[in-house]
């Protein structure tokens, strides 16, 4: 399990397979661990690399805030680090909207594009606590409220209908980040990177094959995958049913084969 300064910065890596490289970036205050089942299954047949984004999981923090292009440009110095010219470069949530952002500044360092159930500019992010309103309102949210709080209202809006009214989430739990590794302003601090965020005027700029995979009963609406589709030429898009946010952990199966045949094309 290793580590690299990226810019002196401590930064936490899980690295398995050989072959091609597929590099796999977390979502707001998630963890390399969101990858486990890829970095297993995947691994027969790519190099597949899990970071822990700055402040995220291992990986040591920066002093101050940071954006989604300060993260996308962590992306890049990682890959320098590593001595890794080009990728196949993955973004789940807004790790998607970091991708996008390292695509267009960076283009060279992709062999291809992938984009997990994210979008150009999200939707509200104070809808995760059952209210909307201002970036008061979320800085309100995450740092005054308990973290059991906090964490029932994120979990609620990670996976579909289908596999809450199962009721038995424990194969899918042990891959999120424990409450050892929670820090309720480093969500703060994410939603409020990608809350700033929007590329729909920019995307067309993408030049890469890309594929976007999204949830059917996802907190992001399937409109905004679609956006993506039509203004990425040549993209292609998949829609995997019955699954939400999390559709690597809850519909990992179906995930990784979208992921093999078009990195296989």
């Amino acid at each position: 399990m290793p580590f690299v300064s990226v810019n002196g910065l401590n930064t936490f890596y899980e690295s398995k397979g050989k072959g091609r490289t597929l590099i796999l970036v977390h979502g707001a205050g998630g963890t390399s661990q969101y990858w486990g089942i890829q970095l297993s299954e995947l691994s027969k047949k790519l190099r597949v690399i899990a970071i822990d984004l700055p402040g995220h999981g291992k990986s040591e923090r920066l002093k101050e805030k940071t954006t989604t292009e300060g993260y996308a440009d962590h992306l890049a110095g990682f890959m320098k680090q590593i001595k890794l010219d080009h990728a196949i470069i993955a973004g789940h949530s807004l790790g998607g909207l970091i991708v996008q952002q390292l695509a267009l500044k960076r283009p060279e360092l992709f062999e291809k594009l992938i984009i997990v159930d994210s979008a150009a500019k999200f939707p509200d992010p104070t809808r995760i606590s059952n209210k909307s309103g201002s970036s008061e309102t979320l800085r309100n949210f995450f740092l005054n409220q308990p973290p059991e709080v906090i964490g029932r209202a994120i979990m609620s809006r990670l996976f579909s209908k289908k596999t809450l009214e199962k009721g038995d989430l424990s194969s899918i739990l042990k891959y999120l980040p424990t409450q050892s590794v929670y820090d309720p302003s480093i969500w703060l601090n994410d939603f409020e990177a990608g809350r700033g965020v929007d590329l729909r005027e920019r995307i067309k700029e993408i030049n890469i094959p890309t594929l976007i995979i999204a949830g059917a009963d996802s907190l992001i609406p399937i409109s905004m995958a679609q956006l993506l589709h039509e203004n990425i030429k040549g993209s292609l898009l998949e829609i995997i049913p019955d699954a939400g946010h999390m559709l690597m952990l809850e519909k990992p199966d179906e995930f990784n084969q979208a992921i093999l045949r078009f990195v296989g094309e």
